[in-house]
């Protein structure tokens, strides 16, 4: 099954198709640059088939965000089905799978028979494992954590920007948490990691610079 097929098994949102097409490009521009370096300082190397399993994962890390969606945050997202078409999508999930969007994807993944390494991956890309992954020697699990973070709803951003993102959409206004201050501690130690043994910063991760690593993602096969 390719991944255009599985976009449309599930009914995913164009905006979502986006954000994890862009969230792919950025694994697949920094990863590339992870291969050219001969030796990480981790017990465990970054492989060409670390960056495989990264690029599926980035593609199907979102599969179940139709369940925690707010339909009138951005309603410019509903074209052209529009609000009614997608409401009725979203109560089916929820009849399905439940409210839960990560739990909803790791079900979608079971459905689709995807690979242990590619769900232990999309797993992984979760705000709060961000200490796990910090701690871990798994570079692809950092590449795939950390490339989410780059991508906000209308494309790739500074890792700042994207928790300024987050925190309008998903903080409790009346305050912010501990443990939101440590996961984002955490993600910034995760960018150093990635980007300390590479001849390139974060502020190289662009819109301009990832396109030319969004290849044609739909004709992806899942193994």
């Amino acid at each position: 099954m390719t991944i255009h097929e599985v976009y449309q098994r599930y009914q995913i949102m164009p905006s979502l198709w986006d954000h994890m097409f862009r969230v792919a490009g950025v694994a697949n521009y920094i990863g590339t640059k992870l291969l050219a370096v001969p030796l990480l300082e981790t017990a465990q190397p970054f492989t060409v088939q670390d960056l495989d399993d990264v690029i599926a994962a980035a593609l199907l890390h979102d599969l179940g965000n139709i369940a925690k969606f707010d339909l009138d945050y951005f309603p410019e997202f509903l074209a052209p089905q529009g609000l009614k078409y997608w409401q009725k999508v979203q109560e089916q999930s929820w009849a399905k799978y439940g409210k839960n969007a990560h739990t909803t994807t790791l079900l979608m993944l079971d459905e689709l028979d995807v690979s242990p390494r590619v769900k232990e991956l999309v797993d992984a890309v979760s705000f709060n494992k961000a200490k796990k992954t910090l701690d871990s020697p798994d570079y692809a699990r950092k590449l795939v954590a950390y490339s989410d973070m780059r991508v906000d709803p209308h494309g790739v951003v500074s890792l700042e920007d994207r928790f300024k993102d987050g925190e309008k959409r998903y903080q409790s206004k009346e305050r912010v948490s501990t443990f939101t201050y440590a996961m984002a501690a955490c993600l910034r130690n995760i960018e150093k990691q990635l980007f300390s043994p590479l001849d390139a910063s974060p502020e190289d991760v662009t819109n301009e610079h990832v396109s030319p690593f969004i290849f044609p993602f739909d004709d992806v096969q899942l193994q």
